[in-house]
C-alpha cells in the first residue's frame, strides 16, 4: 500500500515557516508537528535501530524521548509504544511514520506533516528515507530575514554579514537538492506571495500536497495566541494571533543603507534569481574586504560545526 503524502515544510529560519505550519495545521485532516527535530539526528544513526531480527524498538523509543524538541510535542510515550507494537516496523523510516501517525491520532486527524526549517539542507537524505515526502521550501527576502535574525540573535546569526551568509547558504542548498528531487516532490513558495494572496497560495500548496482546501486554514490565527504561549519564545510568535498581515517587516524602510549594501554584496545574485528587487547598492560597496573576511569566518564555523561530532567521538574513546 502506498504511504500517504508526507508534507515537510523547510526553509531558512525567520522566513515564515511557522506561519505556513499553522495554516496547514488548521486543516481538519492534517496534524503538523512544530520542529520536532528528531528525524534527522536519528536517521544519521539508523543502523543503531535496524537489526537483522527487526527494529530495536526499545533503543528507538529511548533515543526519541531523549530529544527535548520531540518531548515538547506532548506525545504520550505509551501511545507511541502501542503504535510501534501494532505496526511492528522493520525499518527506521517505518518507525518514524508510526510516530507521526500517533501524533496525528492524538490530535484527532488522519494525516501528518512536519515543519523543521533546518531540514532544508538535508532534503536528499529525507527524500530517500521517505519517498512519499513532498517538500515545501518557504523563501523570504534575505534582507528581511537578516533583520529578523538580529532581532532574535539567540536563535542564530548575530551579525548582518553572518545572517546574509546563513540565508544564502540554506536557501541555495535547499534549491540545489530540490531541483534534483523534481517538481513532483519539491515546491518553492515565497512568503511575500502568501502575504499578497493567502488563499491563492494556500490552494496551490493544497493541490501539491493532495489536500482539499478548507476555509478554516485561513482562520489559523484564532488559535495563534495559544500556540505562541506554548512555545519557549512566545514573543517571537505573537504575530500568529492575527490574520496574514502585510508590512510586518520591510527592509526598504527599516534597514540601514550600509546593511542593504552588505547583504546585497553577499547575496544579491540569489535575491535577483528569486525575483526580488535588488537596489544595486552592493555593486559599489566599499566593504568588500570585510565581506571576504566574513565569508572566510563563516566557512570556518561550518567546518568546525561539522567536525564537532567527530571530535566528541574521539574524546569519548580516549577516556
Amino acid at each position: 500500500m502506498t504511504a500517504p503524502v508526507f508534507p515537510m515544510f523547510v526553509g531558512s529560519g525567520r522566513s515564515g515557516t511557522t506561519l505556513f505550519r499553522n495554516i496547514f495545521d488548521s486543516h481538519p485532516d492534517l496534524a503538523m508537528t512544530h520542529e520536532a527535530h528528531f528525524v534527522l539526528p536519528m536517521a544519521l544513526r539508523k543502523r543503531r535501530y535496524e537489526r537483522h531480527g527487526g527494529l530495536d524498538v526499545e533503543r528507538f523509543v529511548t533515543d526519541l524521548y531523549a530529544n527535548s524538541n520531540f518531548v515538547r510535542q506532548g506525545l504520550d510515550e505509551a501511545a507511541v509504544r502501542a503504535g510501534l507494537a501494532a505496526t511492528a516496523p522493520a525499518t527506521f523510516a517505518d518507525a518514524v511514520r508510526t510516530v507521526f501517525a500517533a501524533y496525528a491520532t492524538a490530535h484527532g486527524k488522519p494525516c501528518y506533516g512536519d515543519k523543521t526549517p533546518g531540514y532544508v539542507t538535508h532534503l536528499g537524505l529525507l527524500g530517500v528515507l521517505f519517498p512519499e515526502a513532498r517538500f515545501v521550501h518557504i523563501i523570504r527576502d534575505g534582507r528581511d530575514v537578516a533583520m529578523a535574525y538580529l532581532d532574535r540573535s539567540e536563535w542564530g546569526p548575530s551579525t548582518m554579514a553572518d545572517a546574509a551568509l546563513y540565508w544564502r547558504s540554506r536557501v541555495s542548498r535547499g534549491r540545489a537538492t530540490g531541483r534534483q528531487l523534481g517538481a513532483a516532490r519539491y515546491r518553492e513558495v515565497r512568503y511575500e506571495d502568501l502575504v499578497d494572496d493567502p488563499e491563492a497560495v494556500t490552494r496551490s500548496l493544497c493541490r501539491f500536497l493532495d489536500l482539499g482546501f478548507e476555509p478554516a486554514m485561513l482562520e489559523f490565527h484564532q488559535r495563534g495566541r495559544d500556540f505562541a504561549a506554548a512555545t519557549p519564545h512566545p514573543d517571537a510568535f505573537r504575530g500568529l494571533a492575527q490574520p496574514v498581515t502585510k508590512g510586518m517587516r520591510n527592509w526598504r524602510t527599516q534597514m540601514a543603507p550600509d546593511d542593504v549594501a552588505l547583504v546585497e554584496t553577499i547575496a544579491g545574485d540569489l535575491l535577483a534569481d528569486l525575483g526580488y528587487e535588488v537596489t544595486g547598492a552592493g555593486e559599489g560597496f566599499g566593504g568588500r574586504i570585510a565581506v571576504m573576511g566574513a565569508e572566510v569566518a563563516w566557512t570556518g564555523k561550518r567546518l568546525t560545526s561539522r567536525l564537532q561530532p567527530l571530535i566528541r567521538r574521539v574524546r569519548r574513546r580516549q577516556r
